[in-house]
Order: structure tokens, then sequence, then C-alpha cells
């Protein structure tokens, strides 16, 4: 009985030091990011309970108003001739949760706010925006098909009743968007072109003769090191690791840009 009883008991320490480790990351790291850590290390069969309960939401998502943001776009499916076609990556819709969680944990007046998606592809990340009190939300996509697809489900969307502000869809090279007479603006990335017309986007956001106002730029997805690079001089007011449907945990991080008077040096 003696001997069971210390075998009961052997794995403790090895309990406690892990205990010790996450409680030590908590305390340098926070709070989400141990969270994350210990969701990286699930067992197998709850990793895959979590991917097929993001997917089924998703899914529940399309049913319930009638619209099509779930399955991936091939680039060779798309567009090739058009100019933004060799910048482009396949269409993937952001996911729900995750974008729920950015905005809200955005500390901003939503109302003075235009959320700008650029490669907004079907329109799911305009969609889940749109039911914020944000000051418009607008789409950039370069892909016909992908903007036509987001139209019927912006007019689904709208006539569902699900809306709290004007979304709408452009249908354009995201290099070429005018942002210069938007004031408060997040602009939006999941991954969506090369670093090329990415940094062509930065140049276009940071010109002085731009309307002033705060400009939020929240980017999801692998950053190339020459965007980076660009982006390293604003500091960082949110950061996380996502797991996607594809089971693969993927980074966002959300930067802070002033122009006018407090345009970033």
């Amino acid at each position: 009985m003696h001997s069971a009883s210390k075998d009961l008991v052997k794995p403790m320490p090895l309990v406690n030091h892990r205990v010790i480790y996450l409680v030590q990351r908590c305390r340098k790291e926070g709070l989400r990011s141990t969270v994350m850590l210990v969701g990286k290390n699930l067992p197998r069969p709850l990793h895959e309970w979590q991917i097929r309960r993001r997917m089924l939401q998703h899914q529940r998502f399309d049913l319930k108003y009638q619209v099509d943001t779930q399955i991936p776009v091939a680039l060779a499916d798309l567009e090739t001739a058009a100019p933004g076609a060799r910048f482009a990556n396949r269409y993937q819709g952001t996911p729900i949760a995750v974008l729920h969680r950015i905005i809200r944990r955005l500390k901003i007046d939503r109302q003075r706010f235009t959320f700008i998606d650029l490669g907004s592809g079907k329109g799911r990340v305009l969609l889940i925006a749109a039911q914020y009190p944000f000051k418009s939300v607008i789409g950039v996509e370069f892909s016909k098909t992908l903007h036509d697809i987001a139209l019927s489900n912006i007019r689904k969307f709208i006539d569902a009743g699900a809306t709290r502000t004007r979304v709408s869809s452009i249908n354009c090279d995201a290099g070429e968007f005018d942002f210069s007479e938007i004031g408060d603006k997040i602009v939006f990335c999941y991954n969506p072109f090369a670093a090329d017309l990415m940094l062509s986007v930065l140049d276009n956001l940071d010109a002085l003769a731009h309307k002033p106002g705060e400009t939020i730029f929240a980017y999801l997805g692998g950053v190339p090191s020459a965007v980076s690079e660009r982006l390293h001089r604003f500091p960082i007011v949110d950061k996380g690791e996502f797991l996607t449907e594809f089971d693969t945990f993927e980074q966002y991080a959300i930067y802070k840009m002033h122009y006018g008077d407090n345009h970033a040096t």
C-alpha cells in the first residue's frame, strides 16, 4: 500500500513544474499568449474539435444569411490577366471569431472610423464589420468574380436587416485605392497580396497630403520581411495568434498610425 501511494505521487513534481512555468509565462507574456501556448499543445482530438467547431460556425453563418463566404477560391480560378493578379493570393475567408475579437478589443469610437478591407474577396469581413456602428465599411477587391459575389452577399445581408452602417465593395487594385479623403480609418488585411503591392499601399497610407486622422492598420497572416521593416516604426496596440480551419496557426498584429500634426516620423 505504501509503495502504491509513492507511485501515485511521482508525477506531481512534473505537474508542479508545468504549472509554475505557465504562471511565470503568464506574468511575462500575458494571459492571451499563455492560453495560445496551451491551445497549441492540446491533445489532437481536442485540436481537431476546435477546427470542426470553427468550420461549423462559418457554415452556419452562410446558411443563416444565405450568403457565400466559406469556400476558398484558388488564384488560378480568378482573372489572371487583371493587373492585380500577379500580386494576389487565393481567397480564404477570415475566421469570424477572430475578426469579432479584434474589433471588440479596439478602444475607439467606432462611429468616427471607416473600416476598409483590402483584398476583401467574397466580403465576409465586410459583413461582420457592418454589424458594428462604424462610419462606413468599404471593401477593395481586384477580382471582378469575387467582387460580384461580395455585392450579392452584401445585398442579402442588408435585406436580412443585419447591418448597422453603410457597406460597399469596390472593384479595383488596392494600390490604386484613394485614402486621401478618408480621415479616421481601420485598414484591414488578411494575407491579401504580395509584398510589393503592400509596400505601395503603405506608401499611399503614409502620404502627407491625406486628410488628417488616425489610421489603425490590422494585418493577419505572415508579414513579409520588407513589410515588417516598414511597419516597425509604428506602435503595436494588439497582437496574437489564431487557429485556422486549415489546421495552421497564424499571427496578427495591429499598428497605430497617425497623420496631420501627429504624423509618425
